[in-house]
């Protein structure tokens, strides 16, 4: 088996830290304000794509400089001392309602139950969004499949191509869009599905795009209504 390959110092920057380390600590910043606990070493070598033991390695670093201390023997012991990030460096994380469930397949009627909430980057929630569950195979083409979650930003019109959200006849359902000569389709990005034609006559409403795919995320429920996930 091959040795772990040893981390490079890099420049150092003015916080004193590696491209390396600065970003080992932002990541650690980010999961421990979204979950609420300290993130294990695994998680935070999942999240830079290195190894267990090369994201170790930067955190004994981050230690040793003061601006991390961990509990030794405990799987989330880090405790954030100081941070050596600029502000506009430091992850914000905003919460997203999770609303309900959509089909991704034959459209289902639309119930808003509101599940509770997960935490993404406020840089991508520029507008007013929400959190739907998917249900279905339908759109697993583009990568999308049964229990992902999508961020959907609210707006009522789109162009064609853009993954939606849309409400016909109070059915809700997750497709592609497109306007044609002919009238509205929604698209599945599965062959085994077909293609809704939106008929005449029909109430159709976009009700946002799809601007993100979670495929695991901590929601976060609300007790108090006896809301469970």
């Amino acid at each position: 088996m091959n040795a772990p390959k040893k981390n490079k110092p890099g420049p150092v920057k003015s916080t004193g830290l590696t491209k390396a380390q600065e970003d080992t600590f932002a990541v650690i910043c980010r999961l421990k304000e979204q979950h609420g606990v300290a993130p294990t070493v695994r998680e935070v070598a999942a999240e830079r794509s290195v190894s267990a033991v090369s994201a170790l390695e930067i955190i004994q670093q981050l230690e040793a400089k003061g601006y991390l201390r961990r509990g030794h023997g405990k799987a989330r012991a880090i405790e954030i001392l100081d941070h050596p990030l600029k502000s506009d460096q430091i992850p914000h994380i905003v919460p997203i309602q999770v609303i309900g469930r959509v089909a991704a397949g034959n459209p289902i009627l639309a119930i808003q139950d509101h599940l509770g909430e997960f935490c993404v980057d406020a840089s991508l929630a520029c507008g007013e969004c929400f959190a739907l569950q998917i249900c279905g195979d339908s759109m697993i083409g583009i990568g999308i499949h049964d229990k992902d979650y999508v961020v959907v930003r609210s707006q009522p019109t789109a162009m064609n191509g853009e993954v939606v959200v849309a409400l016909i006849d109070d059915e809700a359902t997750c497709k592609t869009f497109y306007q044609t000569l002919t009238g509205v389709e929604l698209r599945p990005e599965n062959t085994a599905h077909e293609v809704i034609h939106v008929k005449k006559g029909q109430d159709l409403r976009i009700l946002g795009k799809v601007i993100a795919i979670r495929k695991t995320v901590e929601v976060k429920t609300n007790a108090a209504n006896g809301v469970k996930q």
